[in-house]
């Protein structure tokens, strides 16, 4: 079982959130355990104050270490635990570090960032990992959050009904994921290729492979110098130089 502990200021709305569609179904048959611990239960004085302004500037707030202490310390074995921070300056959250904590077998608590950030203090008082969705900004750490859970909870056994569906998901594979079609047969004159009607499995594994290849080479090159291609990848690969090449030439 995978076991999700949010700290947020929003714990109503995030739960609201997440908890929908397969996450509420695999939450009513016991395949997650997920707790919210609202933030400004653990704030300061009577105001529940859960921030303050930086030292040497007053130019934005900053999460207090204190509070953020006190409430990650307050979860029971928190220590046993890998403990997410989300912010601008993590390291970048992927599908590698996603399954890799799913594989460590280790509950997880995550803290939504606010504000300006967080008392630099913290990361000396826990062992605390920042990690970051994406190289923009947004106007808190809720978002974040909930993207990184969805990311675990889906490769939970039991949570999709077809394992198959995260083998073959974009990121998944190293690659983007292959076009799909469904019905109808034509669109506004486009038909669906015919080889994904042909029956034939060795050609249609071969379609899709070859169009996950192209569409990762265009959209996503990084990706490829990550991949360790197959002999039969490796020729697919020039049969696609070869066709951009003759496509480029044609106009």
């Amino acid at each position: 079982m995978l076991s999700l502990h949010f700290i947020t200021c929003f714990e109503n709305e995030l739960d609201s959130f997440i908890s929908k569609g397969i996450i509420k179904q695999a939450r009513a048959k016991g395949l997650l355990d997920i707790k919210f611990y609202n933030l400004r239960n653990y704030g300061v004085g009577s105001h529940k104050k859960i921030d303050d302004y930086p030292f040497s500037n007053k130019k934005g707030m900053l999460l207090r270490a204190d509070v953020v202490y006190n409430a990650v310390t307050s979860i029971e074995d928190y220590q046993n635990m890998r403990i997410i921070y989300t912010c601008p300056k993590g390291f970048g959250w992927n599908q590698k570090l996603s399954t890799q904590m799913i594989n460590s077998q280790k509950e997880i608590i995550l803290i939504s960032g606010y504000y300006e950030g967080i008392d630099h203090r913290i990361f000396d008082l826990l062992p605390i990992e920042p990690v970051s969705i994406g190289d923009y900004i947004v106007n808190n750490g809720d978002c974040a959050v909930a993207v990184i859970a969805e990311t675990l909870i889906r490769q939970v056994p039991g949570v999709l009904g077809n394992s198959d569906c995260i083998d073959d998901d974009s990121h998944c594979s190293g690659m983007l994921e292959t076009h799909q079609f469904t019905q109808p047969l034509t669109v506004s004159g486009l038909t669906v290729p015919e080889v994904l009607r042909s029956g034939n499995h060795k050609a249609v594994a071969l379609f899709k492979q070859k169009s996950a290849l192209k569409d990762t080479l265009i959209k996503r090159s990084d990706l490829i110098g990550k991949l360790k291609l197959s002999d039969q990848q490796q020729t697919l690969m020039t049969e696609i130089l070869k066709d951009m090449v003759v496509k480029k030439n044609d106009k």
